[in-house]
């Protein structure tokens, strides 16, 4: 999973999270359902982040 994750192009933001700026939540559904990991994968929406200026530049967006 941490692999597809990193090749879609996901961040790690810490052990076991994982971040994209986009919608992504019918690919993640599928993986889920590919992977077999239903309950142990959640997906969240998150508005804001603290500190966000450097993540932003990585997936180079406009902070």
């Amino acid at each position: 999973m941490r692999r597809t994750l990193t090749v879609i192009g996901f961040k790690r933001l810490q052990d076991s999270v994982w971040i994209y700026p986009y919608d992504c939540e019918d690919l993640i559904t599928l993986l889920k359902a590919d992977f077999r990991i239903g309950r142990d994968v959640l997906y969240m929406i998150v508005d804001q982040l603290e500190g966000d200026q450097r993540l932003c530049k990585e997936f180079g967006l406009r902070a």
